[in-house]
């Protein structure tokens, strides 16, 4: 497919320094709040999950933009935009969403770039919701895990990973937003040099340790200025398993681990429209520092969270 001179086509591993060019130039024009060049390394290393679930436009041997709905990404380079590939990634991107059966095309809009917010209303989007980044304040005496006794935690083995993918879908099925994951996805992050398989813990029944009920994984790392970071990654507890404070415990857990591992800041994400965590995590001394407003374009497919 070709559009204003560019062509657009689905994206290979091989394109991941192009895309990284295109992150990065925009990351220096456009003063993203929030976003780091360590978010760009950790959503390039699942580009071999998915290669096809970016679309990049091409003009020459250079990437000039793409669009990744996975990661709410759509991107032009600096140097080539107001040339209509952005609209074209749009289009591109929401033909890719509803191929894969998917509700909406979703986006990250800064407000900040009146642009921006323009673009966004003019290809069809409008404003959904904000995925809000909380920071723990930095005196919060956040308690030590303590899970009920009926409940047992450890790491995971090598031939858990479908269960473990499993768990994780389930444990999503009624967020917010649609959230999924693949064993591909899984398994190419697990394999990273970097990856430390002791930030991920797993909950089981202690008279059932195979039956996984709940999870959290914790990545610990130098920032873009050098200071070490904690990011409680994900949280996730099965339907059947909630209220029963794991969501809490795993939560403290990830503080725990985070501050025994020198880490000057602890920071998560959560999406706006999911209360009960909302609770929970200003409860234990989180609060709002960066808001990701998320527009969409439904694709006329129902999305009906599993209640």
């Amino acid at each position: 497919m070709t559009a204003h001179g560019a062509v657009l086509r689905p994206g290979r591993v091989s394109d991941a320094e192009g895309i990284r060019a295109v992150l990065e130039a925009s990351l220096a024009v456009d003063g993203l709040p929030g976003f780091t060049r360590g978010d760009i390394d950790r959503s390039l290393t699942r580009l071999p999950a998915d290669p096809e679930g970016v679309i990049v436009a091409e003009t020459g041997a250079a990437i000039v933009g793409h669009v990744w709905p996975r990661h709410d990404d759509l991107t032009v380079h600096p140097d080539h935009r107001r040339r209509g590939y952005g609209r074209a990634l749009a289009d591109a991107g929401f033909d890719l969403v509803q191929a894969r059966g998917l509700p909406w095309l979703q986006l990250y809009v800064p407000q900040h770039i009146p642009a921006s917010v323009a673009f966004a209303r003019a290809v069809g989007l409008h404003y959904h919701s904000s995925l809000w980044v909380f920071r723990l304040v930095d005196a919060s005496a956040v308690p030590g895990p303590e899970f009920p006794p009926e409940f047992a935690g450890r790491g995971m083995r090598d031939d858990e990973l479908e269960s473990f993918v499993e768990l994780f879908n389930d444990s999503f099925a009624d967020h917010p937003t649609p959230v999924s994951e693949t064993v591909a996805a899984v398994r190419t992050v697990h394999a990273l040099p970097d990856f430390d398989p002791g930030g991920l813990l797993l909950v089981t029944p202690r008279d059932d340790p195979e039956h996984l009920i709940a999870f959290t994984r914790v990545d610990i790392g130098p920032g873009d200025d050098g200071a070490i970071e904690g990011w409680i990654a994900l949280i996730g507890v099965r339907r059947a398993w909630r209220r029963r404070g794991l969501g809490r415990e795993l939560l403290r857990w990830g503080v725990e681990r985070c501050r025994a591992a020198g880490a000057v800041r602890v920071e998560l994400a959560v999406e706006a429209l999911n209360e009960r965590a909302l609770g929970i995590y200003r409860r234990e001394g989180f609060e709002p520092a960066i808001e990701w407003p998320h527009w969409i374009r439904e694709t006329g497919i129902p999305y009906a969270p599993a209640g």
